[in-house]
Parts: structure tokens; sequence; C-alpha cells
């Protein structure tokens, strides 16, 4: 029944993995960071955004891909934590839902009762 143990913890990796993308999700920084360069009164500034900071570049690599204001960029950061904690949830009911169904489908089956276990005498 070795193999028992190790088919439930081999779906317990999602529910760790699940549990620290919803903790995740719930502890992140409330700060508006700008993923590329924030560019205000025409000079990068470093750190979060401030409200009225109206381009961000988003990079991908060193090329600049678009540009937030700090409105689409914090809606754009609510977005990936309600995502986040959306997918941490489902690894975790998949992990619980499989190792339930792994540990009830592997157990041992009862063996033939004796007359004593039934309650008779012998």
């Amino acid at each position: 029944m070795k193999y028992r143990a190790a088919l439930v913890a081999l779906f317990l990796v999602p529910v760790v993995w699940g549990s620290a993308g919803f903790v995740g999700s719930l502890t992140a920084s409330g700060d508006i960071v700008c993923p590329g360069e924030n560019v205000r009164d025409g000079e990068e500034h470093p750190g979060p955004m401030r409200p009225g900071d109206t381009r961000c570049s988003v990079l991908d690599g060193s090329t600049a891909v678009a540009t937030r204001t700090y409105d689409q960029q914090r809606a754009h950061q609510a977005l990936e934590r309600r995502r986040n904690a959306g997918n941490g949830v489902v690894l975790m009911l998949y992990g619980a839902a499989g190792a339930l169904v792994a540990w009830r489908a592997t157990r041992p089956s009862p063996g033939p009762e004796t007359e004593r276990e039934r309650g008779g005498h012998l």
C-alpha cells in the first residue's frame, strides 16, 4: 500500500501550490507598480505609480509593447489578483478531490467476516 501514500501525496502538491497562489493574491501589496518605465513629467520615476501618472511603458524584454495610465494599471493589477485567487481555489479543489478519490479508491477491501466479528459465538 506504499503506492497509496505516493498517489495521495501527488494530489496534495496542487493543494499546496493553490494555497500559495491564493494566499499570495490575498496578501499582495496594494501599491500600483509599473512593470516597465514609469515616466512622469518627461523623466523616469522608480517606485510605485501615483494618481495622475499617465505613461507607464509595459515592456516585453527591452521593447515597449503598451502604455498604461495609473487607473489602467490599477485595474490590471486587480484583475491579476482575482485571477490568481481563482486559479488557487481551483487547484486546491482539484487536489483535495483527487486526494480523496485516490485515498478511497486504494483503501484495502474488507476481508470476509468471521462468526465472532459478526457478533456470533464460536
